[in-house]
């Protein structure tokens, strides 16, 4: 195995070659999986039926990773590592609906009455043993007992409701629909499981007496419909939450053998959560509907958020789930679609959708500015939704800036003005602040895609072209390889002359540069420019997170297609036979962006506050160009 740095570095300490991962370290699973359903309906009147569906599915992943040794890994696995992490889940639903629809003239009717039965249950069994007596050698007899371990969890959780939806219409102009369902959970305290939710909604068809009273032509204005609604919907927590778990038997100080709580501490005062949500829509189709709008705007207010905020370990625990914070989000949607060019032979319609969202916080417990929504944190930077500011933050520091106290305000307090000059130490380095702030917002400006499909007879090419426009991403991957000097950024700078420009306490400006070949006296002792310099860009420059965030513009060409079905009279001679179509696809085959990677990169999945690592790029991989091909057969 090739070693970069000699014997300079501990072999954990090092990077390992993609090469030797992809021969040596194996990572690999194996699921079976099995699921279906059986539904039985009975007509009990000509307008009135009742039906009952059972569902299941179930599955057994196993996933296992095999490491070898003397890789770039732990410590304690450099003689090799071997892991099985076994996964039974199983789904089990029961729905029983009893459906009832009248008409009488120009008024429909149908009402929906309901129950249903959720089960889940999970069990997981999780066996490891490293530092194997014979190295490559994977079995778990290969490991002495102090280098294995195990460990088993599992939970169960049953969610019961009971629901019902009112539907009426009249002369297929006006809709109105009415709907309300109750629930009872097994996850929340007994006086807090049950919890009831509506929505509402409806909408005019405006164009329909129109046409029919010869006002409108559908050869100019085919539809036209405004839709409004409003819903609540209630959600539930994860299992066992009300309840403060035990880590396992273990050795404490002074040797001692005893149990500890988990860092998660339970609440069981906690509430349901609750979403309620508006939209108001238009949809307009014209020229014999080959011409289409559709606009939404929305709002989305979700209240007695069940959040697990990162607070203090003086209190014992890490996080504790608790009823805080409302999360609002705005924003909205347009559709325009059409189709220009309709032939006997010839088809082409295109699409653009945009959409832009707005998501704010406020509502935090007292004392809590700020909730890290999850545990990503690269480049001195976390994902953070701040109380009274954006939900999809990142929180940074910054260097200071220089201040001063311009007057007195009408209550006599001090007027304090922050300029955008850089306040600087003796040495000449930017101070800092190590508290850390709002710094970016994740969430773009607007997205979209545009879409175009051309159809001549039997053979359809598709091209999908996805746009972004704002939101910050901030580069972990810059920031890793900064630091370590093996960056393109580095290696240009390393070498180059540093001037750093700012002010002084009194206001005063200040400039400072140290050349690379040069001695200077730093900090009271004499260094050499190129240590300065080493020392600047592998801390001081870290300090400002806004040096590795890019406000992200992209154009990506998501998907091109080519599909071809043969002319129905060739297959009538096969007689049995009713489709056969080929086709070839490739995805992911253009990017252009002023950011310096894949900025849809995310270090690390969803977190406990449900905005993910989204905007965070950490050494992530790319979207991969891929292509295949496909042939489908209709009997």
């Amino acid at each position: 195995r090739y070693r970069m740095f000699g014997d300079r570095l501990d072999p954990w300490d090092e990077r390992d070659n993609p090469y030797w991962i992809l021969n040596n370290n194996k990572m690999y699973d194996d699921t079976d999986r099995f699921t279906g359903n059986v539904s039985l309906r009975v007509d009990i009147l000509k307008w009135w039926n009742v039906s009952y569906r059972l569902g299941i599915d179930t599955y057994n992943l196993t996933d296992s990773k095999r490491i070898s040794a003397g890789g770039a890994i732990k410590q304690v696995w450099t003689n090799g590592m071997m892991s099985d992490n076994t996964i039974r889940r199983q789904y089990l639903s029961h729905n029983i609906l009893s459906n009832m629809s009248q008409s009488f003239g120009d008024f429909d009717f149908n009402l929906l009455l309901g129950a249903a039965i959720d089960d889940t249950r999970r069990e997981t069994n999780y066996k490891m043993a490293s530092n194997f007596s014979v190295p490559d050698f994977f079995s778990y007899a290969n490991a002495t007992t102090e280098n294995k371990s195990f460990a088993h969890s599992g939970y169960q959780q049953r969610l019961i409701g009971v629901f019902g939806e009112f539907r009426a219409s009249w002369a297929n102009t006006v809709f109105l629909t009415v709907t309300g369902r109750n629930d009872w959970t097994s996850t929340l305290p007994l006086e807090n499981r049950s919890y009831f939710y509506p929505s509402v909604g409806g909408s005019v068809v405006f164009t329909e007496p129109l046409q029919k009273a010869g006002i409108l032509s559908k050869d100019v204005f085919s539809f036209g419909k405004v839709r409004v609604s409003w819903a609540q919907v209630g959600k539930d927590t994860g299992a066992y939450e009300t309840n403060t778990a035990l880590w396992p038997v273990g050795t404490y100080l002074g040797g001692k053998i005893g149990v500890g709580n988990n860092w998660q501490r339970g609440n069981p005062y906690i509430k349901p959560e609750i979403t309620e949500s508006l939209e108001v829509g238009l949809e307009l189709s014209f020229f014999n509907n080959r011409l289409h709008f559709d606009y939404a705007y929305y709002t989305n207010n979700s209240y007695n958020q069940i959040l697990s905020p990162r607070g203090p370990q003086s209190t014992g625990y890490i996080f504790c789930s608790i009823n805080a914070g409302n999360v609002y989000n705005k924003g909205m949607e347009l559709t325009i679609s059409g189709t220009p060019i309709e032939t006997k032979d010839w088809r082409w319609d295109i699409g653009l959708n945009m959409a832009g969202n707005r998501g704010t916080l406020d509502g935090l417990p007292a004392g809590m500015e700020v909730m890290y929504v999850t545990d990503v944190q690269y480049a001195g930077a976390q994902a953070a939704s701040f109380s009274g500011g954006n939900f999809m933050a990142i929180a940074g520091t910054k260097w200071t800036r220089y201040s001063y106290v311009s007057g007195k305000d009408a209550d006599g307090k001090d007027i304090v003005v922050e300029t955008d000059d850089i306040l600087l130490d003796a040495n000449g380095f930017p101070q800092y602040e190590t508290s850390l702030k709002e710094v970016g917002n994740r969430e773009a400006t607007f997205s979209g895609g545009f879409n175009n499909t051309l159809t001549w007879k039997g053979l359809t090419f598709n091209m999908l072209w996805e746009f972004r426009v704002g939101g910050d991403v901030i580069n972990g991957t810059q920031y890793a390889m900064n630091n370590t000097g093996v960056s393109k950024f580095s290696g240009d700078v390393r070498n180059q002359t540093l001037t750093i420009e700012g002010v002084d306490e009194n206001g005063n400006p200040v400039s400072n540069s140290w050349n690379a070949n040069e001695v200077y006296t730093f900090n009271g002792v004499q260094t050499s420019g190129y240590n300065i310099i080493q020392s600047y860009y592998t801390g001081y420059y870290n300090r400002e997170t806004s040096n590795f965030i890019t406000k992200v513009n992209l154009l990506r060409l998501r998907t091109l297609s080519l599909s071809y079905s043969l002319p129905e009279d060739i297959l009538k001679k096969s007689g049995f036979i009713k489709r056969v179509s080929f086709s070839v696809a490739a995805n992911n085959l253009a990017l252009f962006t002023n950011y310096n990677g894949d900025p849809e990169v995310a270090a690390s999945g969803a977190g406990v506050g449900g905005s993910s690592s989204v905007g965070f790029d950490y050494c992530g991989t790319p979207a991969t160009a891929g292509m295949t091909f496909g042939l489908n057969l209709t009997f």
